[in-house]
């Protein structure tokens, strides 16, 4: 049996097995080798078995140790081993995970800058760890750029490669250069996917204000890149109506020739002005404008 611990001892087979059955020892494998009677104990009982054999006339030994023993015993001589095999295993594991390059691959290659910076924003990149990506998010980021039809994150070993598909007309159709304001108003919001926001929500501008610049931080250093994202600006609108009267069914003329397309309502008063032959109805209206640059 694999599991017990072999002893010796110079005895006669019947003195032995007399002894260890009186202090409830249980053998196996018993085997005559000479003049020693070799025999097979459980671990729990060597001790017993040293302190029934103690005299020096029974000259007893351990012949070899139960098979827990012997892998404890290695364990101890082989703990180096064992530690930087342990050690190694998590250095592989781990630089299973971590990204040492980063390939943007397709037709949509040109736009390594922009992806870059996606894959950082959502925890990627290189020497970061590939579980730490989001990699849904960072997808999303990419397809929002001018032009792309497909994207693809995925890992082989240490790279991580963004296959990215774009139209054919799209490389010639970005928009180099910053977003800028063509009204006056005051900034509700501002989403950038890729570039360095120019403003915050709640600021007054100008019309040619930039928005959105082309560029992006890098360290303590800027370099260019394309400018990607929206903002909405909220700006004032008054149209002016002439009716002969005041009278309620004008004011609703006035109010639906002063729609304005594309931008959202968000409130519109009126005042009258007297004029000659009638009135003027003044509407002043407060609109959500919204700007974009290189978003599909």
């Amino acid at each position: 049996m694999k599991n017990l611990c072999k002893i010796s001892v110079v005895c006669t087979a019947e003195s032995a097995l007399k002894k260890l059955k009186r202090a409830g020892v249980p053998v196996y494998c018993c085997k005559k080798e000479g003049a020693r009677f070799c025999f097979g104990v459980n671990d729990k009982h060597v001790k017993k078995v040293f302190a029934i054999f103690a005299k020096p006339c029974y000259n007893i030994r351990t012949e070899r140790k139960s098979a827990v023993k012997r892998a404890l015993s290695l364990a101890v001589l082989r703990a180096g081993l064992i530690v930087g095999a342990i050690l190694f295993a998590a250095v592989a594991a781990l630089s299973q995970q971590l990204v040492l390059r980063v390939e943007v691959t397709g037709s949509g290659a040109y736009l390594k800058e922009e992806v870059l910076s996606a894959l950082n924003e959502e925890g990627g990149g290189r020497w970061r760890l590939y579980s730490n990506l989001d990699t849904a998010s960072a997808s999303a980021r990419i397809m929002a750029l001018a032009g792309v039809t497909f994207c693809n994150i995925s890992k082989k070993g240490s790279v991580l490669t963004v296959d990215v598909r774009t139209s054919p007309s799209a490389q010639n159709s970005l928009l180099s250069g910053d977003l800028v304001s063509d009204c006056d108003g005051s900034v509700s919001w501002v989403k950038v996917v890729c570039g360095t926001a120019a403003v915050e929500a709640g600021q007054n501008i100008k019309k040619g204000d930039p928005l959105i610049l082309a560029e992006e931080a890098v360290g303590e250093d800027k370099r260019a890149c394309i400018a990607v994202g929206a903002c909405a600006v909220e700006r004032r609108a008054t149209f002016e109506y002439f009716a002969p009267d005041g009278g309620e069914q004008n004011i609703r003329r006035a109010y639906a020739a002063a729609d304005i397309e594309g931008d959202k309502i968000i409130s519109r008063t009126h005042s009258l002005r007297p004029c000659e032959g009638g009135v003027v109805i003044v509407i002043d209206t407060l609109l959500l404008h919204k700007l974009s640059i290189n978003l599909t």
